[in-house]
């Protein structure tokens, strides 16, 4: 459905880049087996060529000129691929709402022949862009971040998984030297966890050759019991809201065997713990691919539902009775040498949490707690050796969202 935007002056960059890439070349290369399903060139065949590619670059770059014209867009220039193709960051909010802001993060077509993750990225953005009671919901209370393609060059090289150096991008986030693509986003998921906003869900979109829409599911074994129970209900959130579209949390099951260190996930996991949710969504890589629209707005309704958006707190199914809250951090500032004291409050109800200190770059440097409160761990007492002085961030996560304090230690 196309949509009227009101003016609104596109920037010089959009303009010019969206003159320079539309002439694709051809080019194939082997797949491996992984959660997108790829086992063999027999797979290749159950779609046509054009239903094979679908989606193109120059799709994206129409889109993204149209969409900017919405004064719920913002487009920025991320960075650029190997090739020097712009990798786009589009922010989507409602900037005339003062409510505090969520934020959330979705990333498309890291794989270039999985042609579905940018249908869905694109119905769930003309969603956001469509004045719909969804969208007005999700604009006042959040801040949408979205990078429409990963992989342009892939997609214009017509390459199945690799970017122009031949590299998968999706097993790339583990290496000390990074691509082009995956250094640019590392960049700039990094800025965004270090703001006043940082990210709480983020969905990282592709599709699978066994024709079915999945999530890919950490085992504790790789993450941890808190974060299990976490995913459980985003999924089932997600769920809820495309009855029968989309598979048991449990369909596809990954990291029983630790963390890895390559995908986009396990850099959440290793750098944020269990303060994002960072999972990849599969959607139907076949000739019975579709309801793209229904997708989109079920991974809204249920990141809403997680978040504890749609309604009161003590009325919402993912929210713990009597959810914990931060009460107050003493002595402020601390001392390197001693400790200091995380006063709870309403956490009677047995809610599991996770708490958590990160430095000012983001990166988690102890784990705090980990399970459920109760009355009596209602005061903890926390050592700080080992540590330097400095600003550091507590974070306490729960099934009724996360809360933030800062944390001030002295030499």
């Amino acid at each position: 459905m196309k949509h009227q935007y009101p003016y609104k002056t596109i920037p010089a960059f959009l303009l010019f880049v969206g003159l320079s890439y539309l002439f694709p070349m051809l080019g194939l290369q082997a797949q491996e087996r992984d959660p997108c399903g790829f086992a063999s060139e027999q797979g290749l065949g159950r779609k046509s060529e054009a239903q094979r590619w679908g989606y193109d670059f120059a799709d994206m770059l129409a889109n993204v000129q149209a969409w900017n014209l919405h004064p719920s867009v913002d487009a920025q220039l991320l960075g650029y691929s190997v090739q020097r193709r712009p990798l786009f960051h589009l922010q989507i909010t409602n900037p005339a709402s003062h409510i505090p802001k969520r934020r959330i993060w979705l990333h498309a077509r890291t794989h270039p022949i999985e042609s579905e993750s940018s249908e869905v990225l694109r119905a769930l953005i003309d969603e956001l862009l469509s004045d719909s009671p969804l969208a007005e919901r999700v604009l006042d209370h959040c801040v949408i971040d979205i990078l429409p393609m990963v992989n342009p060059d892939g997609v214009v090289l017509r390459y199945p998984r690799e970017n122009a150096n031949g590299v998968d991008l999706e097993s790339n986030w583990g290496s000390s030297t990074p691509e082009a693509e995956v250094n640019a986003l590392r960049n700039r998921l990094r800025s965004l966890m270090q703001s006043d906003m940082p990210i709480e869900i983020a969905l990282n979109l592709h599709s699978a050759y066994d024709c079915k829409r999945y999530f890919v599911y950490h085992a504790a074994e790789g993450s941890s019991i808190l974060f299990t129970q976490l995913q459980q209900q985003f999924i089932n959130a997600v769920r809820t809201a495309f009855p029968g579209g989309i598979e048991p949390y449990d369909y596809f099951v990954s990291w029983t065997g630790g963390t890895p260190d390559r995908y986009p996930e396990s850099w959440f996991w290793r750098n944020y713990g269990e303060s994002v949710m960072a999972l990849t969504y599969e959607d139907m890589n076949c000739t019975a691919a579709g309801d793209f629209d229904r997708t989109a707005r079920a991974l809204l309704e249920g990141s809403l539902a997680y978040l504890g958006i749609d309604g009161p707190l003590d009325a919402h199914p993912m929210a713990a009775a009597q959810a914990p809250e931060i009460e107050g951090l003493f002595p402020q500032p601390a001392h390197v040498d001693g400790s200091f004291t995380l006063q709870l409050g309403g956490a009677a109800g047995g809610s599991s949490v996770h708490i958590a200190l990160y430095d000012e770059l983001g990166r988690m440097v102890r784990r705090i707690w980990e399970g459920r409160m109760t009355a009596e761990t209602r005061s903890l007492q926390i050592p700080l050796s080992g540590l330097a002085a400095g600003s550091y961030h507590l974070v306490l996560h729960s099934p009724a969202g996360m809360q933030r304090r800062l944390l001030l230690i002295g030499g």
